[in-house]
Formats: structure tokens, sequence, C-alpha cells
């Protein structure tokens, strides 16, 4: 490389020289197919479809740069509790009971 020349690191041009020779085989392929060559035809139906597949799932789901995944909306889980047999905590006579089963008071002897 020459001393006074930046070189271009971007590879913009190796992404259409890929985008390029890749069409150019998958044009080979399917004049193969045509002329009877049947081992090419998963070679030929393959690409379209994912292609296919993967534009359905960005008009679906589009970009989310920088934001997160959605999140969808289902019931709130059943308490463990309550499949084991346990029965709820119930408000004791100091206060009624906190977000975590314990009483507003603190936790009482014995727990």
């Amino acid at each position: 490389m020459r001393p006074g020349r930046v070189r271009d690191d971007a590879g913009g041009v190796w992404i259409v020289t890929g985008w390029v020779l890749g069409f150019l085989v998958y044009v080979g392929i399917v004049v193969a197919w045509h002329a009877g060559f049947t081992g090419a035809t998963p070679f030929v139906v393959i690409p379209p479809v994912l292609l296919i597949m993967v534009g359905a799932g960005n008009l679906i789901s589009g970009r989310r740069s920088g934001r997160p995944a959605p999140r969808f909306n289902r019931p709130d889980p059943v308490p463990l509790a309550s499949l084991r047999g346990v029965p709820e905590p119930t408000p004791d006579a100091e206060g009624a009971a906190g977000a975590d089963g314990t009483p507003a008071g603190g936790p009482g002897p014995g727990r």
C-alpha cells in the first residue's frame, strides 16, 4: 500500500461482490435445474423460502434498536403455596400482611 493512501475498511465493495457472485451462482443452479439436474432442486427452492421467512419475521416484529423485546400479557402465576396445600397468610391482629406474607409489624415469634 502506498504511504499517502488511506485504506477503506468499510467493506462495502466486498458486500456487493458477495451479493453479485451469490446471485450468479444461484442463476447457474437454476439453469442446471432447468437442464434436468434434479439434485439442484433443494438449492433452487430453499433460498427463496428462507428470504420469505426472514422478510415475514421482519414485518411481524420489526427492528428494536435499543428497545427490549415485547412482553406479552400473561395471567399472574399461581402461588406455589396454593399448589402445596398451604393456606394463604392472613392478616394478624397487629396489621395486614405485607407483600411477602409477613405481618406489617415484622416477623412474629416462631416464624
